[in-house]
């Protein structure tokens, strides 16, 4: 148990470095990382020497990015307003950012806040929830966070912070067992049990998200959700991974954190959240927004001409051809895997997967090669985004690649959910 009365040992810098900077070395000696591309032209990049090659690592999976309207969108702030307004939240906000939040807050049904990025609003965010006060109005309860084993770097990079004032678990990856036992655990102790899990897991796969609002329901748990990866291409408004799984408002024990950044396709962060009582709280008290500027007001402009198009149902035709991409990588890949746009493919050794990324690279493609400390030990992998403004040329010759060096490079096979078996 990691708890704020033990003396636990979190993290553990130099051994990561040790044990990881000689890949780094080599991932960034071989434009695997690190590399300041040149240009773009929709899903091609242009590196450094002068090449051309098709990118799967943008997270913006409807292609909004690139969207006229939202481009034009961006470029369209009213001069009075100048380039930056340099002041915290609790000051001051601007008109165009208020209205943004109040689409959002319709769109999602619930109270939505925006901050410059999805890590920002975890900052501001999980102190008070560990603290006790988002549960009930006006007191505080003793807290529990249950951390899903692959919660995002994000979300776990604060436990330090957030065992000084809660019990901080750490359960196996979707062990609904283990979620069950530790929450009844806490229960007993007399705290509240918040799962603190993703919707769309960074390395691939999915919370199951009905199966986990029925949980919650019947253990009178909590969850805290990052669905970063899921906004804009999951639901009817682009509502996400789990909140298409809900009817009407957000749930008083659900708490969302989302990008505007990735399939949402403009750029920054937020919450949602049930309850203006806990609007308020996070307003005044959330570090980030108490203390840090807002989004740039070109990030607001262009968000605003991404809630339009939701408004006008120019997603869904995106969202189905997102999904047929998918489809069709997973068909030449020979595998059958839950709907995501992200696709692990398994190599085993860093050495070995450093080697199929540049050969990858070297076809003309470029996907990220993640060893440790991304993921563990002997488990690295490739990581392609598919979106929707990949063509079918792009999906057959990358699956064609990628065949070929995970036959000659891979020492092991996965789940297909980034995590490694033996």
């Amino acid at each position: 148990m990691t708890s704020s009365s033990q003396s636990v040992r979190l993290r553990n810098t130099p051994f990561v470095i040790k044990e990881s900077s000689a890949q780094y070395e080599r991932a960034v000696d071989s434009s695997l990382m690190q590399v300041s591309i040149t240009g773009r032209k929709g899903k091609q990049v242009f590196l450094p020497d002068g090449r051309g090659v098709v990118e799967f690592v943008n997270c913006s999976y409807l292609g909004l990015d690139l969207h006229p309207r939202v481009i034009a969108a961006s470029k369209a702030v009213e001069e009075e307003w100048g380039m930056n307004f340099c002041c915290a939240r609790s000051r001051f906000s601007f008109e165009p950012q208020r209205l943004l939040e109040e689409e959002l807050s319709a769109l999602y049904r619930g109270r939505a806040i925006t901050f410059p990025s999805t890590t920002t609003a975890h900052i501001s965010l999980m102190p008070l929830l560990a603290s006790g006060v988002l549960f009930e109005e006006g007191a505080a309860h003793r807290t529990c966070l249950i951390f899903d084993q692959f919660a995002h770097s994000s979300m776990a990079y604060l436990k330090p912070v957030l065992a000084a004032e809660a019990t901080v678990e750490t359960v196996p990856h979707n062990s609904f067992e283990d979620l069950r036992k530790q929450a009844s655990a806490a229960r007993a102790r007399g705290e509240v049990p918040v799962y603190v899990a993703d919707g769309i897991y960074s390395m691939g796969g999915l919370c199951p998200a009905r199966e986990l609002l029925d949980l919650a329901e019947e253990l009178d748990l909590w969850l805290y959700i990052d669905d970063a990866h899921g906004l804009g291409i999951f639901g009817e408004r682009g509502e996400g991974q789990l909140l298409s799984q809900i009817e009407g408002d957000i749930p008083e024990r659900v708490i969302l954190t989302y990008s505007l950044s990735k399939g949402f396709g403009a750029y920054g962060g937020g919450l949602l959240v049930q309850g203006e009582w806990r609007e308020r709280l996070i307003r005044s008290y959330g570090q980030v927004y108490a203390f840090s500027a807002a989004q740039t007001f070109q990030a607001v402009y262009a968000c605003r001409a991404v809630v339009e198009l939701h408004e006008e149902g120019a997603i869904a035709p995106l969202q189905r051809t997102l999904r047929e991409r998918v489809a069709l990588f997973d068909e030449l890949m020979g595998q059958q895997l839950p709907f995501s746009p992200i696709r692990m493919v398994p190599i085993g050794d860093e050495a070995n997967a450093l080697k199929a990324g540049e050969e990858l690279l070297a076809e003309g493609y470029y996907a990220s090669v993640v060893f440790f400390p991304i993921v563990r030990r002997k488990s690295a992998q490739l990581r392609l985004c598919i979106a929707a403004n990949h063509t079918e040329d792009d999906i057959r010759g990358v699956a064609a690649a990628l065949k070929r060096v995970h036959a000659t490079y891979a020492t092991y096979g996965t789940d297909g959910n980034g995590e490694a078996g033996e």
